[in-house]
């Protein structure tokens, strides 16, 4: 859907690329704007290179040059489309969208209509939870769980845990008078229809509830734990059309800031675990809700970090689980490594008997995923010749999607010498077809899809190519759209019609146009052209961020310098079309103006000494 260029302003205005970076990585006051690690996971660093200018709405990295507003990092982050980032923002800031004509037919049209109606009524079941849970009495066996679990007043309202009361239909009559019919209710997973009678009752009752955030912070579902003797301990809202378990991970919304600074992902099972690591200082956790890992939350992963540590219960459970996590981690190109807390029953209970500390040294010196679990496999090994087709029976499909073959040669060397085989056989045995058939464990169709991709999308063209341009002109560019002052005195100096690259003239003249008509909207000038240039880093330097110390006398001569050396480039190819021009045809006229072309040059010259 296209929207006017109305109502994409009134967006951009009302929402600040700093909020929505912030979210992915943390950000700090430097100068004049923001500095931080770069958030895109396909640029590993240590020291923060990510510049944010609120003033201008505009992010750039010095390491890695990707560029951008805030449209920009939302396709390129989040993988959205044009429209789907204006919609989110526009939710986002309480912006309705434009009535437009639509076929009743359109049920994609439809199917977003409803996905709007379920979030809504998620937020205002998120807003009942949280306000019933404020107001139990201090008596209340729910508040007494909550000071046993000890959670801090801070942590309860970072992660919006709320209370489900015991009554059966509190949340269904709240609804009704929000004005959220019963069907959408029913449909949202929030409530269901009774079998007797009319009417719904609560699906969760009685419980601590966890509301499930998309990394944008909308409500998709609820878990809930009971808080006394039962079952089942956790429950979580059935699937719905705006929630998919296997494609969300809990506690993103709130912990993905940190793990993209720290390079590394901790995942653990439930709500209970995160929110008590993240309260202990841990905060570069994800959780998942009571399910095995998938493809989907391996690729979630892949966007933030490259590095996984998963914590694993020391039950038979958590060793098939370490054992289904090992190939869908792989196969996303991820570097996992696992841990299981045989010491005590959850990382809660283990921060608590040896301290956050102990556990942080824990985290960073597990072994890699894929020798803990060949250690399973290993158990009682003896070297029998049956143990060996065995381990090698099972190690063949983790290594059939490993998609590193310097991996996979390392991880031959490691079962090789764990097993006391030669390397040759090793290798054989992983690529002999004999035993493939009967084996049924974890094969790589079940961590890869097998679906069509879809075709991708026409890269768009360029409005603007800056490519070839001089770096008196780059440099010009990026000290007029710096600040009004230094594009006031661009405009006064009359350099326009002397620049040569027609691609930065053109973006001058653009800005002008725009400056022109609205002189307050300089500071969005950047944003709105950096889109439309086929290299936006080329706009930017480490001395002219944003965050870096304003010096008007620095600026004053650099634009001096630029001005000077775009004027003798300008007369030096005046000069050289007159000088071929009176080649054809000697013209008193022409020669006057070479000669006149040439004491403007020494003129410039010896101002520059």
């Amino acid at each position: 859907m296209r929207y006017p260029p109305e109502f994409v302003d009134r967006v951009s205005e009302a929402n600040n690329v700093v909020d929505i970076i912030s979210q992915y990585t943390q950000l700090k006051q430097s100068g004049g704007g923001y500095m931080g690690r770069c958030p895109f996971p396909d640029h590993a660093e240590k020291t923060a290179s990510f510049s944010v200018s609120e003033s201008k709405q505009v992010y750039h990295c010095f390491g890695c040059k990707k560029s951008g507003n805030i449209f920009s990092f939302l396709k390129d982050y989040n993988g959205m489309s044009f429209p789907e980032a204006i919609e989110y923002l526009a939710e986002r800031a309480s912006i309705p969208l434009p009535e437009t004509q639509r076929d009743d037919n359109d049920q994609y049209a439809v199917a977003q209509d409803k996905k709007k109606q379920m979030l809504r009524a998620n937020k205002i079941a998120d807003d009942f939870y949280r306000e019933t849970l404020k107001r139990a009495s201090s008596t209340h066996p729910i508040k007494t769980y909550v000071q046993k679990r000890k959670l801090s007043i801070e942590t309860i309202e970072e992660f919006h845990i709320g209370y489900a009361p015991s009554e059966w239909d509190m949340l269904a009559n709240h609804l009704d008078k929000k004005n959220i019919s019963a069907s959408l209710a029913d449909e949202a997973r929030l409530t269901k229809p009774r079998k007797e009678g009319n009417g719904s009752y609560d699906i969760f009752r009685d419980r601590l509830m966890f509301p499930i955030l998309s990394p944008s912070g909308e409500v998709l579902a609820f878990g809930g734990r009971i808080h006394d003797q039962g079952e089942p301990k956790y429950l979580n809202s059935p699937e719905t059309l705006v929630f998919n378990k296997s494609k969300v991970l809990y506690g993103l919304a709130h912990t993905a800031r940190y793990i993209r600074p720290e390079d590394l992902v901790v995942v653990v099972e439930g709500y209970m675990d995160l929110v008590s690591l993240f309260q202990a200082g841990i905060r570069n956790v994800a959780a998942t809700m009571g399910t095995a890992l998938t493809p989907e939350h391996a690729k979630l992963i892949k966007r933030m970090t490259n590095n996984v540590v998963v914590l694993f219960d020391s039950d038979e459970a958590g060793q098939r689980a370490a054992e289904r996590s090992l190939p869908l981690l792989l196969a996303a190109g991820l570097y996992p490594r696992g841990l299981i807390l045989t010491e005590a029953k959850d990382p809660d209970e283990f921060v608590t008997q040896f301290g956050v500390e102990a556990l942080q040294k824990k985290i960073h010196s597990a072994p890699e995923l894929f020798n803990v679990v060949l250690q399973m496999w290993m158990v009682d090994y003896r070297g029998e010749a049956s143990q060996k087709v065995k381990v090698m029976d099972q190690a063949r499909p983790v290594f059939d999607v490993i998609p590193d073959p310097r991996l996979k040669s390392l991880y031959a060397q490691e079962i090789a010498a764990r097993m006391n085989v030669g390397l040759d056989w090793v290798r054989s045995a992983l690529t002999s077809t004999q035993g493939r058939q009967n084996y049924r464990e974890i094969t790589p169709a079940q961590v890869t899809s097998n679906q069509p991709k879809p075709a991708a999308e026409a890269p768009k063209k360029p409005l603007f190519s800056i490519t070839g341009a001089s770096s008196a002109e780059i440099l010009l560019l990026q000290l007029a759209l710096k600040s009004r002052a230094n594009f006031e005195v661009m405009l006064n100096q009359q350099i326009l019609s002397q620049i040569n690259h027609l691609g930065v003239k053109s973006i001058l003249e653009k800005a002008e146009q725009v400056y022109r008509q609205d002189p307050n909207k300089f500071d969005k000038l950047l944003s709105l052209l950096i889109e439309n240039l086929d290299k936006p880093e080329l706009l930017f330097s480490s001395s002219m961020s944003s965050t870096s110390e304003f010096d008007e006398e620095k600026e004053n001569k650099m634009l001096s310098d630029c001005f000077k050396r775009i004027q003798q480039t300008f007369l030096k190819e005046q000069a050289k079309k007159l000088g071929m021009a009176l080649k054809q045809n000697v013209d008193p006229e022409k020669l006057k103006e070479i000669e006149d072309l040439q004491r403007n040059r020494l003129s410039l010259n010896k101002n520059e000494k």
